[in-house]
């Protein structure tokens, strides 16, 4: 049977589906959950699964969300609901459909290269597992692979001028997830794309008179475009207005987005290691492949910048800024990565169309013999070197096993058992609160998703916990905890923090209550 009765029946889908499915499930066939956030997710899945719709987050005693909270993931955890009904553990209801969001986020992306006509879209489809970088945040519990799929409905929406589906994308993208302004950064990219399309491809009638020529040009697409931006900025705003958290999501939003986003307080106190810049070295090794074949094809397309068409034009602008945006924040390699294979795509499809079979022949035979034996070195480079490299970290990109699917369980029911509820339980790390928050949330804590909601509650408290978790206050230690942050327990991961630990443990007004090889609870006198 051909490729051709294959994609006839649908069958290339079902076989797509399998790998992908083989793939991303193997990475999740484990006891680990890549990231704190995913217990933070989970949580409030299995909220909405009660009927509580959360407002208020006083589980974060000195954040900003502890009495105007924004679920800016809304959408996202509504879909995650039925999940949780999968197993017993939700959590693991939850890895199944980080699996089945990314299956479904890569067919749509071959579906999308089918739409725009782009040459072999199966194996391009299948080059999604190779993108190692891609792979780890797709493994995690968050709404990348969602975010993902929107952009690909958004970039067919674009190409095909559907009005009313940018208009719907628009309105769905807020609901789903924080990171909504990319769909008007893409939009941006496609009416530069458009314009500069315009500009060597439009059509122009010259006139001679009065001894001068006139260039007319009858162009109705600026028309078009303001209709497009209009459809995306309603879409936009009908969401961040009929919305659940209006009007307090705007604040939110101006913390998320621009704070945590744009600025990125990471020179001031430690923030999430994804918000932390990369070197272009460690981005080229997430994908060498895929690197080289845009170098190759950039080169190729300028020699033949006159028949470069708009899907090569407006994917290589979207890889090329979101390169950029990887250097700053290395988070969003995970549409980086996405976007230069989809350059690659359509870069090859334009190639080949200029390019015909015959005329590519002609030109290998006539290359001379020092350029023919320095691209069979490239090559045999690429074999021997690279390609070995990129089958490895296929195969063993792996999550992050810091954070088990049961870790802090007991510690935290015996923190359930053997306090007030509602006490405030100290500790010193940000990233420990999705963890607490999902197995007890009997008890209240510090601050978690980002310093910088605690930096907005209060800075000089913040500045009394940075300089406490770090161990650099010794004297009348339990007494400033208990004073400033109203606690009497102290939940410390001693291998993170020894030198508060020494600091607890000579205090003469602590009391350890509980430790197992991890966690020291103490209590203060």
């Amino acid at each position: 049977m051909n490729f051709t009765k294959i994609t006839k029946y649908k069958l290339d889908y079902i076989l797509l589906s399998i790998i992908m499915f083989l793939y991303y499930g193997q990475l999740q066939w484990n006891n680990y959950i890549g990231d704190p956030d995913g217990f933070y997710h989970t949580k409030i899945a299995l909220f909405l699964r009660k009927g509580t719709l959360l407002k208020e987050l006083p589980w974060m005693q000195f954040s900003t969300l502890k009495d105007n909270f924004t679920d800016h993931h809304f959408l996202y955890h509504l879909i995650l609901i039925p999940f949780t009904y999968l197993n017993n553990n939700p959590l693991v209801g939850i890895k199944i459909a980080t699996v089945f969001f990314t299956v479904i986020m890569v067919l749509v992306f071959y579906w999308l290269l089918k739409k725009l006509s782009i040459s072999y879209p199966f194996i391009f489809a299948f080059l999604f597992i190779t993108l190692s970088g891609v792979s780890f945040r797709l493994s995690l519990i968050k709404a990348n692979s969602l975010s993902l799929l929107i952009i690909w409905l958004l970039i067919y929406a674009l190409f095909k001028q559907k009005i009313w589906l940018i208009t719907l994308l628009g309105f769905i993208f807020v609901w789903l997830y924080g990171g909504w302004p990319l769909a008007i950064l893409i939009t941006l990219i496609y009416l530069l794309t458009d314009k500069v399309c315009s500009h060597y491809h439009t059509k122009k009638i010259k006139v001679l008179w009065n001894k001068i020529v006139h260039v007319i040009s009858h162009n109705k697409k600026p028309a078009k475009n303001i209709k497009i931006i209009i459809a995306l900025l309603v879409g936009v705003i009908s969401g961040l207005i009929i919305n659940p958290y209006w009007p307090h999501n705007i604040y939110f939003y101006y913390q998320q987005i621009i704070q945590i986003g744009v600025i990125n307080l990471g020179n001031k106190f430690n923030v999430g290691s994804e918000w932390y810049g990369s070197n272009i070295m460690q981005i080229i090794s997430s994908a060498p492949h895929i690197f080289i074949l845009s170098i190759i094809l950039l080169v190729l397309l300028i020699f033949n910048y006159n028949k470069i068409d708009k899907k090569s034009i407006f994917s290589f602008i979207l890889s090329f800024v979101f390169l950029l945006l990887t250097i700053k924040s290395k988070r969003y390699v995970e549409y980086y990565l996405p976007f230069s294979l989809l350059f690659v795509a359509c870069g090859i499809t334009n190639i080949k169309n200029i390019i015909n079979k015959k005329k590519t022949t002609k030109i290998i035979k006539n290359l001379p013999n020092y350029l023919k034996i320095y691209l069979s070195v490239v090559c045999s480079i690429f074999i021997v070197l690279i390609l070995p490299n990129i089958i490895h970290k296929t195969i063993d990109t792996e999550m992050n096993q810091r954070w088990d699917i049961d870790k802090f369980e007991e510690t935290s029911a015996w923190i359930k058992e053997n306090t007030p509820a509602n006490s405030i339980i100290f500790h010193a790390d940000w990233d420990e609160w999705p963890l607490l928050f999902y197995h007890n949330d009997n008890n209240y804590y510090m601050i978690g998703l980002d310093p910088t909601f605690m930096y907005n509650y209060d800075k000089d408290l913040q500045k009394l916990y940075i300089s406490i978790t770090k161990g650099d206050i010794g004297h009348n230690l339990s007494e400033k905890i208990k004073d400033s942050f109203n606690s009497n327990y102290i939940f410390l991961e001693v291998n993170r923090h020894e030198m508060l630990k020494k600091r607890l443990d000579k205090d003469l007004n602590t009391e350890l209550l509980y430790n197992d090889n991890n966690v020291n609870i103490y209590v203060i006198k």
